[in-house]
């Protein structure tokens, strides 16, 4: 898969899709962190093992999600 740009409010971050289902996301050269999804019942709950916060991460992952549909 090939990055992608996603905006968040005023800010862009470049998504660089990783081949284990992992998403790493950069700000220019800075990486803020890495997220997956994880199966929640009927639903995707969007997680990871940074220290990120966890509406972030939520935001983000959605906005991931959009851009796969």
């Amino acid at each position: 898969m090939e990055s992608f740009e996603i905006q968040l409010l005023e800010d862009r971050f470049q998504i660089e899709p990783l081949e284990n289902g992992l998403y790493r996301i950069m700000d220019g050269d800075n990486k803020v962190g890495v997220i997956f999804p994880e199966p929640n019942g009927d639903q995707v709950k969007w997680t990871t093992q940074d220290e990120l916060e966890e509406g972030f991460v939520k935001q983000v992952g959605e906005l991931i999600t959009e851009h796969n549909i």
